[in-house]
C-alpha cells in the first residue's frame, strides 16, 4: 500500500482533485486514446439504460507510454424515462433532476469512439455492452472501431492491491480517494491511477495483443469440475468451457494437459483479435 508509515501501522491518503498536466508536450507520432465510463439504471444491458457517459481523450507516446496531452472531457446525461431506483441514486449520486429532459446524441458518441486508437474502461465487458446496445437501439452500427482495453483484467494489480480490482479500492491502495461511481470522476481517477502506478504501457501492450482461447470440446459432464479448478469459463452461446491465454505456447501446453487428463476431450484453440475480445456479439 502507498504512503504507509515507517512503522507499518498507519497510512496517509489524499483526495484526488484533478489531472496533472503532462510533463512534456505532444509529438506528431503520439497516439490518441480515450477513457470511458458509463453509469446505468442497473446491471442488465438488455433491460437497463445508460444514464451518464463520460469520455476523457488523451495522447500518449507509443514507445514510452508517457501521457503527452489531455483533451477536454465530455460528460453526457440521459433521461431513462422512469424514476431511478434508490440504490442507483445512492451509488452514483445522480438524481432524476440531473437527468430530466437530457438525451445522449449516440451518433456523436459513435463518431467520437471511432477516432482513438484504443478505448480504455475499467470493466469493458460491462461498459462496451451498454454502449453498443444503446447504439444499436438508435439504429447505429458500430463496426471497425478501435480496440477496447480493460484496465481491470489486463493489468496485473496484485503488487498494488491484493484484496480487490475495484477502481475505488485500487485508488485507495495507491494513496488517493475521489468521488467514486460517477462517470465523470471515474474516468479521471482511472487515468490518474494508470499514470501514478506506471501501468499504461502494460495495459496497451496486453490489451492490443491477440488472445488464444482453448475450448474443451466433448468434456464429459462429470469432469466439468476439473475445468472449473483450472479457471475455465462457460460460454453459453456455444455451450462450451473455455480458457484464454496471452501466449500461443501456453495454449498449446493447455491442450496437452486436456488430452492427458480429460478422457474423450477434443480441444480446439481459436485466435481472437484484440478488437473482438470484448465485443458483445
Amino acid at each position: 500500500m502507498r504512503d504507509i508509515s515507517s512503522d507499518g501501522k498507519t497510512i496517509s491518503i489524499h483526495k484526488f482533485e484533478s489531472l496533472d498536466s503532462p510533463a512534456r508536450k505532444r509529438s506528431k507520432g503520439d497516439r490518441l486514446a480515450v477513457v470511458l465510463d458509463v453509469e446505468t439504471t442497473g446491471l442488465s444491458a438488455d433491460l437497463d439504460k445508460v444514464i451518464q457517459l463520460a469520455i476523457r481523450p488523451f495522447y500518449f507516446d507509443p514507445e514510452t507510454y508517457e501521457v503527452t496531452g489531455i483533451a477536454r472531457k465530455t460528460v453526457l446525461f440521459n433521461d431513462p424515462g422512469e424514476p431511478l431506483r434508490e440504490e442507483i441514486v445512492n451509488i452514483t449520486g445522480i438524481t432524476d433532476e440531473d437527468l430530466s429532459g437530457n438525451t445522449i446524441d449516440w451518433e456523436w458518441v459513435r463518431d467520437a469512439l471511432h477516432r482513438p486508437d484504443i478505448i480504455i474502461t475499467h470493466n469493458v465487458a460491462f461498459d462496451r455492452k451498454f454502449v453498443e446496445k444503446a447504439l444499436a437501439a438508435s439504429g447505429l452500427n458500430y463496426t471497425d472501431g478501435p480496440i477496447w482495453c480493460c484496465s481491470m483484467r489486463q493489468v496485473e494489480w496484485t503488487e498494488v492491491c491484493r484484496p480487490s480490482k475495484a477502481l475505488e479500492v485500487l485508488c485507495a491502495w495507491s494513496g488517493f480517494f475521489y468521488n467514486a461511481h460517477k462517470a465523470d470522476a471515474d474516468v479521471d481517477a482511472l487515468l490518474h491511477l494508470l499514470r501514478k502506478e506506471n501501468k499504461l504501457g502494460e495495459l496497451v501492450v496486453r490489451g492490443t495483443a491477440p488472445e488464444y482461447r482453448v475450448f474443451a470440446v466433448n468434456t464429459p459432464y462429470e469432469l466439468n469440475s476439473e475445468l472449473k479448478r483450472r479457471w475455465y469459463r462457460w460460454d453459453p452461446s456455444v455451450k462450451l468451457w473455455w480458457k484464454g491465454f496471452e501466449e500461443s505456447s501456453d495454449a498449446d501446453e493447455e491442450i496437452e494437459w486436456l488430452k492427458e487428463n480429460i478422457d474423450g476431450v477434443e480441444p480446439q484453440v481459436f485466435e481472437v483479435e484484440a478488437k473482438h475480445r470484448y465485443s458483445p456479439e
